[in-house]
């Protein structure tokens, strides 16, 4: 009997090629390019821009930012069909999913334990791409299918093939649902007063069947001076009177109210109470036994203005929750957001402005592995969070770079500025990624390229080894370190027995060390058992590919051989 389960998983060709294993993954090292950063302002800050393959990228940023991104937004290409100018957005659906899988394992793993993931797609892979998220993220860290509207319909032509597609689909998975939690405060939209509350309980102070009710707008002009509304309508603008009653609601918000009718199972339950109530109408009549507060005037059910008031702190604002449902985000000007010129690829500041919003704090990280134009870094930036940005194509000089240029220096005023006060500050540093570690010499030997110098050779072989790179500065044999008390030491020198030696001597209880030198002396890796020598290039040839310079989408023709020959095979089987 096999001890083989099956579970419940999305298959296609392609889908266990070892190319795309993230452990066979090169871990690359970072290059700051420094005459494309921006640290003038902030010379200590945290931001990064990253160029080059988010896969290749993805895995250079571990193990430094293992389980620290508080919140991942992404939007990749769709697979639509279409050809973007920017993207190839035409990919085999086996092809699309086979570029997707290892970049959300790896997502996955930079991904806080409390926090959350929003991947934005639209109906040409969204249904595929949920079982794959459930695979990788589990299905019980799932939380919502987010419908945003992001098109108008204005100007489209029906036609008989298909409707008009106006919405995206926001997936939002986080990496332990019992650990995550929305911020408190921020699950709601602010909204203007709505003029639907306009009368005014005048004397609640008395018994309930004494009160008397009149419209706020009387109220509120007699309590400015005037003897009536329309005498106020004469004297002040239209703007200015608003505002008053608008302050009045709020101050006054437990007398405030609307009626609405009730319909349904709460009509019927109620009817008899609903009938005197309108036969009554000068009088407040209360559903006797009632499970829930139901008072009526006139027919319908009183609605307290203080209902729609949402707590943010020290004060309270109206407001309406949000909802799996998100048609509140006008795509107007976006076309001119960040001054930069993205068709059919740039996405509304305000759409991430409430993934971030709901998700994080001040100081926390932010991760965009597809980063297209920049939105989700300059949102970042001005939201005064932490942020990742990783992009490969040449946008990231031509829109990147110089979108983020302005928001440093404030003359960005699009998207959120003016919500958020943006007036400029922080910085940003701009990376590449380093070439692939090992190369071959002209006899087809591998060996290091030539690229590492020593301090380049000593990040590299950190990375390559999975420790962190933080090199002491009392200790020169402490250039990394890993789990627990081990540590790393790499050298271009031949490392001698008496070197083993004077580094033993100085290993403190509980520490072990791995030393990977060019060559070492014969017995210097017999002298102390806490020291482990590993000589480079050769204890790192079997970690992972070396030479790729990308992993770009497999091409159509390439997994239609695949299928050729898994054809061929069960023929021969046959």
């Amino acid at each position: 009997m096999s001890n083989n389960k099956q579970k419940l998983e999305l298959t296609w060709i392609g889908k266990n090629n070892p190319e795309y294993d993230i452990s066979n993954i090169e871990p690359r090292i970072l290059e700051e390019n420094p005459e494309l950063s921006n640290t003038l302002i902030d010379p200590n800050t945290e931001n990064m821009i990253i160029h080059g393959d988010n896969l290749l990228a993805l895995k250079a940023l571990l193990p430094e930012y293992e389980n620290k991104i508080k919140c991942i937004y992404v939007d990749p290409p769709f697979n639509t069909g279409g050809a973007f100018e920017h993207y190839d957005d035409n990919v085999e659906h086996s092809t699309w999913l086979s570029l997707m899988k290892p970049r959300f394992e790896l997502l996955r793993i930079l991904l806080k334990d409390d926090g959350a993931i929003f991947v934005q797609l639209d109906d040409s892979e969204v249904a595929y791409f949920k079982v794959l998220m459930d695979e990788i993220f589990g299905r019980d860290n799932y939380l919502n299918q987010i419908t945003v509207s992001t098109n108008s319909p204005f100007g489209f032509k029906a036609t008989s093939s298909s409707l008009f597609k106006q919405a995206n689909q926001l997936l939002l998975y986080t990496k332990d649902k019992n650990k995550f939690s929305f911020i408190k405060g921020k699950l709601f939209i602010e909204k203007e007063y709505d003029i639907a509350y306009k009368w005014v309980f005048e004397n609640k102070d008395k018994e309930e069947n004494f009160w008397t009710w009149r419209n706020i707008n009387e109220v509120v002009s007699q309590k400015l001076g005037f003897d009536s509304y329309a005498e106020a309508k004469k004297k002040i603008s239209k703007q200015e009177l608003e505002a008053e009653v608008a302050i009045y609601a709020l101050n006054n918000a437990d007398k405030v109210f609307r009626t609405a009718s009730v319909t349904g199972g709460a009509y019927l339950k109620r009817k008899d109470t609903i009938a005197l109530s309108k036969l009554h109408r000068d009088k407040i009549i209360r559903h006797p036994n009632d499970d829930m507060d139901y008072m009526f005037i006139g027919g319908e059910r009183i609605i307290s203005y203080k209902e729609r008031l949402i707590d943010v702190g020290e004060y309270k604002v109206p407001g309406e929750l949000i909802t799996d449902i998100w048609t509140d985000i006008s795509i107007e000007g976006l076309a001119s957001e960040g001054g930069v010129v993205f068709p059919k690829g740039k996405k509304p500041e305000r759409i991430i402005q409430r993934c971030i919003d709901i998700s994080t704090n001040e100081g926390d990280y932010i991760l965009d592995s597809f980063l297209g134009s920049g939105t989700t870094a300059a949102v970042s930036h001005k939201m005064k969070r932490k942020y990742i940005g990783i992009e490969m194509g040449e946008q990231v000089y031509s829109h990147v770079q110089k979108r983020l240029i302005s928001v440093v220096s404030g003359s960005d005023q699009s998207g959120i500025s003016k919500a958020v006060k943006w007036e400029g500050g922080g910085g940003f540093k701009f990376y590449e990624l380093a070439p692939s570690f090992i190369t071959n010499d002209e006899f087809g030997n591998p060996v290091i390229d030539s690229f590492y110098n020593d301090s380049k050779l000593i990040k590299a072989m950190c990375k390559l080894m999975n420790f962190t790179y933080k090199p002491s500065q009392t200790e020169y044999w402490k250039h990394g370190i890993g789990q627990g008390k081990n540590y790393l030491y790499v050298t271009t020198q031949l490392l001698t027995s008496g070197m083993i030696q004077q580094i033993a001597g100085h290993l403190a209880g509980g520490e072990s060390l791995i030393v990977c030198p060019k060559k070492f002396e014969p017995g210097a890796d017999k002298i102390d058992s806490r020291i482990i020598i590993k000589k480079i290039p050769q204890s790192i040839l079997k970690a992972c590919h070396f030479g790729k310079k990308e992993y770009l989408l497999p091409i159509k023709e390439k997994t239609l051989e695949e299928l050729e020959n898994e054809t061929e095979d069960e023929d021969d089987n046959n």
